[in-house]
């Protein structure tokens, strides 16, 4: 499959238009009913403190932020500093006329005042130039956050002008993903770099708790002890920040020589690195650069390039962004795990299906399947269990090798394993409800229970659904006895949590639209964040329900390593139907009538089978020979142009194809015209295709079709045919 640049660039209007949409509806808003209702608020600046994080006063009358939540903050000129003068003017409409200047802003923590009217509020990822704007009891105004429509809009323009590009205009989905595995103990730096000496491109798939950020530095440390200009580029600026704080970098930060994109005043207060002017591009030997994608997709028009580009959080690319990696420096190494949370986009996912644009949302995951470039996994987690890495290990084919220093828990509670990994707790949770109280009382107990023997503990609560987490939020405040959530107590929703390490990890899968919470990636994060033990709390009939098969599997290794089946009714007026147990369906299958001893018998596929079956190669096995004319790959490119036709299943069609070539159990092969007898249109896709199974009339062709006429024919040159209809019986 191949995407064209239209489908690139529909995509990315498509998601621009979609967050504009949303963005618009809010900040047309009156700007008094957003505050009144709690999506803008203003405060008074007190103060920079030491670690850089920038102080406001607020009301306790507004309702107030939420910890770990992202804002605008805005400097109004005077008069509309002061939101009574606001009227009756949109969001939208005081920025326009009255901003001064504006930054993002996350709030991180919340206090108590001295002043029982206030609040204090911190917030870190303030610029640099916004803050030298703050002077003592100054009013800043805080807003949605801005959506991120530069970075999608140079996604857009690189599409619109590469002329030619070897990962837009690749053909996706050929390769089998099978890393090679890297151990902890072995030297990582020595190893990669000694492939890159003859691959200019190489990655590196990192599962929970591997240590690919402190490898990273590493590598980064290695190539500047070697003069390279470097670039490390990620989505997110604390992952940014996270690979900078690596002690193996120090030496280069205190001599000047790492640089950062959109520094804010936090970051340089914890961090002695220096701006990038005006966020050009700018790569220097020796030196190393930090950049997000919102500013390093911008890049792509510089001549300059960096040496080695490293980009962490690969797997939070879209495939566009992939591509621009390549123009960004010589040698490229990504670094991401598609095993976990793929790009946020807000594109409806039925529009997404219907375009067939899934690939271009997963881009490390198509670059994975759709190139041979050197790849490795990191094998060894030091993060999780024994029997944690275990029962992870099952989205790793079983790779993951436990290299943790804490293989007990340092606690005696007796709903725990002792040797840590999950504990799944089933409860009759309510359909339908995102907060079921008795989910929420029964985590609150559990979480208490274990502050009661480990007080700094860290704990983190996960939900998928916004709405539970402001129930878990409220409900532990009241039940904590506490006005603000203590700092080693986390609770948010999963995709905020990439990254995070905590002692132990609370998910909560409420009874309603439980596929979202069991979707593969998002499952995977959530239950590989603790050191000790993860507990899932979900409603006891939860493996009933229709869920990908690894999480099925870890479900049932967490549950004593134990694998259990429940019998499942089906209800439909007064009759019941109860499914006891599997039939194996191979002993009843159909006997393939058309197979004869002796020969080698070959199956040969024409395009309307794949069309009404696309996994047909998978029914017929690896047992016979299978092949595809390479006329069958033509018509299937041509049909993904015509309307009416489920792109979809040609894409699904065509994955199956790749597989089976690359695994060497089917092969493509040319017409060979000078076969067919006289009066044959030798133009006729059909006619070619059957000159493909007269070429093996030696042994036994069967022609596996739908068309009368093909079959007709097919049969008057002896060549054996069954219809889709009849292999399938």
């Amino acid at each position: 499959m191949k995407y064209n640049r239209k489908q690139y660039q529909d995509f990315l209007s498509t998601e621009i238009e979609t967050q504009v949409r949303g963005y618009e509806q809010i900040v047309n808003t009156k700007a008094l009913v957003l505050k009144n209702r709690g999506d803008v608020f203003v405060g008074m600046f007190i103060k920079i403190n030491d670690q850089g994080i920038a102080i406001f006063k607020v009301r306790q009358s507004d309702k107030m932020p939420r910890k770990n939540s992202f804002w605008t903050a805005v400097y109004y000129i005077a008069p509309m500093s002061k939101f009574r003068h606001w009227g009756d003017f949109s969001w939208l409409e005081l920025r326009e006329k009255y901003q001064k200047d504006f930054s993002d802003a996350y709030c991180c923590w919340l206090s108590k005042s001295d002043d029982d009217d206030f609040c204090l509020v911190g917030f870190k990822n303030i610029a640099i130039e916004f803050v030298e704007l703050l002077t003592p009891n100054v009013i800043v105004a805080f807003g949605p956050n801005d959506p991120p429509l530069q970075y999608l809009q140079n996604l857009l323009t690189y599409t619109e002008s590469a002329s030619t590009d070897p990962v837009l205009d690749a053909e996706l989905g050929t390769h089998m993903w099978t890393p090679t595995p890297i151990e902890a103990n072995e030297d990582s730096n020595n190893f990669l770099l000694e492939n890159l000496d003859n691959s200019c491109h190489l990655i590196v798939q990192g599962p929970p708790g591997t240590g690919k950020t402190y490898r990273m530095a590493n590598l980064a440390r290695h190539l500047l002890d070697k003069n390279k200009s470097v670039l490390v580029t990620a989505l997110t600026n604390q992952a940014l920040m996270e690979l900078a704080a690596k002690e193996t970098l120090d030496d280069y930060i205190k001599r000047g020589c790492v640089s950062k994109t959109s520094l804010t005043i936090d970051e340089t207060r914890q961090l002695n690195l220096k701006k990038v002017k005006e966020n050009k591009c700018n790569p220097i030997k020796g030196e190393l650069t930090l950049a997000s994608f919102y500013v390093s997709s911008g890049w792509t028009s510089e001549e300059s390039v960096f040496d080695y580009v490293i980009m962490d959080e690969a797997s939070q690319a879209l495939y566009p962004m992939i591509a621009v990696s390549f123009k960004l420096g010589k040698k490229v190494i990504w670094v991401g795990d598609q095993k976990q949370l793929s790009p946020i986009v807000l594109t409806n996912e039925d529009i997404i299906n219907g375009n067939n644009w899934n690939d271009i949302v997963n881009g490390f995951n198509t670059l994975c399947n759709s190139t041979d470039y050197k790849s490795f996994l990191l094998k060894d987690t030091f993060r999780l269990t024994k029997r944690g890495a275990e029962c992870t290990g099952v989205f790793y084919d079983n790779l993951l090798n436990s290299v943790s220093e804490y293989q007990t828990i340092p606690v005696n509670i007796s709903w725990l394993k002792s040797d840590g990994g999950p504990v799944i707790e089933y409860l009759s949770l309510p359909l339908g409800e995102k907060s079921p109280e008795i989910a929420i009382s029964f985590i609150l107990s559990k979480v208490k229970s274990i502050l009661e023997v480990s007080s700094k503990a860290s704990i983190a609560v996960l939900c998928k659904f916004k709405d539970s987490i402001r129930s878990l939020q409220k409900a532990f405040v009241l039940g904590l006895s506490v006005k603000n959530l203590p700092d080693n107590i986390k609770i948010e929703t999963v995709d905020r949590v990439q990254g995070l390490t905590v002692d132990y990890c609370f998910f909560l899968i409420p009874n309603v639209s439980t596929r979202y919470s069991l979707q593969s990636e998002l499952f995977n994060v959530a239950t590989s964040r603790a050191r000790y033990c993860t507990i899932i709390v979900a409603d006891k009939l939860l493996l009933k329900e229709n869920m990908n098969e690894d999480v099925r599997k870890y479900l049932l290794k967490a549950s004593n390593d134990s694998y259990v089946s429940l019998a499942k009714t089906i209800s439909s007026g007064s009759i019941t139907l109860t499914i006891k147990d599997k039939i194996d369906l191979s002993k009843f299958g159909r006997k393939r009538t058309e197979l004869v001893e002796g020969k080698e018998n070959i199956y040969i596929i024409d395009t309307n089978v794949f069309v009404n079956c696309p996994d047909i190669i998978n029914k017929i096995g690896k047992k016979y020979k299978i092949i595809i004319p390479s006329t069958v790959l033509e018509e299937l490119d041509k049909l993904k142009i015509k309307e009416g036709v489920d792109k979809t299943i040609l894409s699904k069609a065509a994955k199956n194809i790749s597989v089976a070539f690359t695994q060497k159990y089917s092969c493509m092969e040319d017409a060979n015209i000078s076969l067919l007898p006289n009066g044959f249109d030798r133009r006729n896709p059909d006619c070619k295709i059957l000159s493909v199974a007269l070429k093996h009339s030696e042994e036994n062709p069967i022609l596996l079709t739908s068309d009368n006429m093909l079959a007709a024919r097919a049969k008057g040159l002896g060549i054996t045919t069954i219809t889709l209809k009849e292999f399938l019986k």
